[in-house]
């Protein structure tokens, strides 16, 4: 008998990044205009929605026997996608639907059946898990964090 391996992990240092990220962005990261190439704080907000997303929908597909979930374009074209939707919308409406979005993605991985199932495809064709989506996006946050601190500590 084989055994899944624990969801624990993944979701436990998901959450404590995505939790000190936003403490970040709703204090010192709302007051800078550090960038990173081109992408400033709340940018960088807008595009945390819909990778957290995407990522939500796929696992949820994927535990009930769907299709993984396609990313339409490069991560440039989607991030620039995402900038022009949210540019709209206010610092603290970005920073409730990161929060929105952070509690649906661990509502899915926490029902899903099993993280191991293939649930998201890049547009150049790679499929990762639900425990590697978990990972990257952990990792993603805090570099982006990081990078944006690094910015403003130059000003």
């Amino acid at each position: 008998m084989t055994t899944t391996p624990s969801k624990d992990g993944p979701l436990t240092e998901l959450d404590r990044v995505v939790r000190d990220a936003l403490a970040w962005f709703e204090g010192p990261g709302r007051a800078t205009d550090a960038r990173v190439d081109r992408w400033q704080a709340r940018d960088v907000l807008m595009h945390f929605l819909y990778f957290h997303d995407a990522t939500a929908w796929g696992i949820e597909s994927a535990a009930h026997g769907g299709p993984v979930w396609p990313v339409p374009a490069d991560s440039d074209a989607v991030n620039e996608v995402c900038r022009r939707l949210h540019e709209h919308e206010s610092y603290d409406e970005l920073l409730a639907q990161a929060r929105q979005a952070h509690a649906r993605l661990l509502h899915a991985a926490r029902r899903a059946p099993d993280l191991e199932r293939p649930c998201f495809q890049r547009a150049a064709g790679e499929v990762l898990t639900g425990r590697q989506r978990l990972e990257l996006l952990a990792r993603h946050w805090a570099e982006h964090v990081r990078e944006l601190q690094q910015a403003a500590g130059r000003r």
